[in-house]
C-alpha cells in the first residue's frame, strides 16, 4: 500500500487510478475527502474520471488506511493537513495538480491554493463550506450542547446516522448507501473523528479566497443546509476566477448521490481550461 510518511510516527496513505492512455501525458487529479471520511469515498467517481485524468486519492492523516494518531491535539490541525498535501504533491512529482475536494476537503484546497499557488492549476469545491453556520451547529448538536457533545454521548456510529438523514441524504436515498455510509464512518477512530468535527466547527476560510489566482469551479446544492446562500455570496465575491454550478437538492452528500452530474461538471470545466491553454500555446 502506497504510503508517505509526512511526521514522526505518522503516514498517510494515498492510492493512484491511473486508465489514461500510456502514451499521452494527463494531468493529475488529486481527489480531497471530507471531515470524518476517506479516499474510498469517491470510489463511485473513479471510473467518470480516470481515463481522462492520473488520479490520486489520499486518506487525512488518521483516518481510513493512514496510521493511527496518539495525540489528537497536538497532531491533527488545517495546517498539519494542508502540509501533508504538499509533502504529496511534491513526493509524486506532480506539480501543478487539478485539485478536487469535498466539504472539509475543498477548505484544505482553499488554503493549499491560497499558501501554495504554485502547486494548484485549477481548484474544485464540492459542496464547500467557508464555516460552519451556528444554525447547522445547533442542528449537529442534535439537542446536547455541542455537535462534539452529541458524538460522545450518541456514539459515533448512531450520531452519524442521525446527521446524514437530516442533512447528507435525501429521504429518497438507497437506504444500503446510507448503512455504507455510516459503517465506513464509523471505522475510525473515535478520538480522531471528534477532533476532525472540532476543526471543522472552528474552521473559516473566508481570509484566504481573495488569495485564490487560479481557476476555481464551486459545485454546490441548492439551497444547501450546510453551504447556504451567504457562504455562495463570499465564494463568487472574494474568489476572482469562480464558477458556481448547482446539483438540485438541498443535501449535502452531493459527490455520492449525484455522481454523473457532478463528474460532468468537472469534465466540462476542465475541458474548458485544457482547451483554453492549448489556444494560448498556439
Amino acid at each position: 500500500m502506497p504510503q508517505l510518511q509526512v511526521a514522526k510516527d505518522i503516514d498517510i496513505f494515498y492510492r493512484e487510478d491511473d486508465f489514461t492512455n500510456p502514451w499521452q501525458h494527463r494531468p493529475t487529479l488529486l481527489l480531497q475527502h471530507g471531515n470524518g471520511r476517506s479516499s474510498e469515498f469517491w470510489y463511485r467517481w473513479i471510473p467518470y474520471l480516470s481515463r481522462h485524468f492520473k488520479i490520486v486519492r489520499a486518506d487525512m492523516r488518521g483516518v481510513g488506511r493512514s496510521s493511527p494518531i496518539q495525540n489528537t491535539q497536538d497532531d491533527i490541525s488545517i495546517e498539519h493537513c494542508v502540509s501533508d498535501l504538499v509533502q504529496l504533491i511534491e513526493h509524486l512529482n506532480v506539480s501543478p495538480v487539478y485539485f478536487c475536494g469535498e466539504s472539509m476537503g475543498g477548505i484544505l484546497g482553499i488554503a493549499l491554493s491560497s499558501l501554495h499557488p504554485q502547486l494548484v492549476k485549477a481548484l474544485i469545491l464540492v459542496a464547500t463550506p467557508v464555516y460552519i453556520s451556528d444554525a447547522m451547529k445547533s442542528r449537529y448538536a442534535m439537542g446536547h450542547g455541542s455537535r462534539l457533545d452529541a458524538m460522545k454521548k450518541m456514539g459515533i456510529k448512531n450520531w452519524v446516522r442521525e446527521t446524514s438523514v437530516l442533512t447528507r441524504f435525501a429521504p429518497d436515498t438507497d437506504p444500503h448507501l446510507i448503512d455504507w455510509y455510516v459503517d465506513e464512518f464509523a471505522k475510525g477512530q473515535p478520538e480522531v473523528l471528534v477532533r476532525y468535527s472540532e476543526l471543522v466547527n472552528s474552521a473559516n476560510a473566508k481570509e484566504f479566497l481573495p488569495q485564490i489566482q487560479c481557476p476555481t469551479l464551486a459545485i454546490m446544492p441548492s439551497n444547501g443546509q450546510i453551504t447556504d446562500a451567504d457562504q455562495e455570496a463570499l465564494i463568487q465575491q472574494n474568489i476572482q476566477n469562480i464558477r458556481i454550478e448547482h446539483i438540485q437538492t438541498p443535501f449535502h452528500m452531493i459527490h455520492l448521490t449525484h455522481v454523473k452530474e457532478c463528474t460532468d461538471k468537472v469534465l466540462d470545466f476542465l475541458k474548458d481550461l485544457d482547451h483554453q491553454s492549448d489556444t494560448h500555446a498556439n
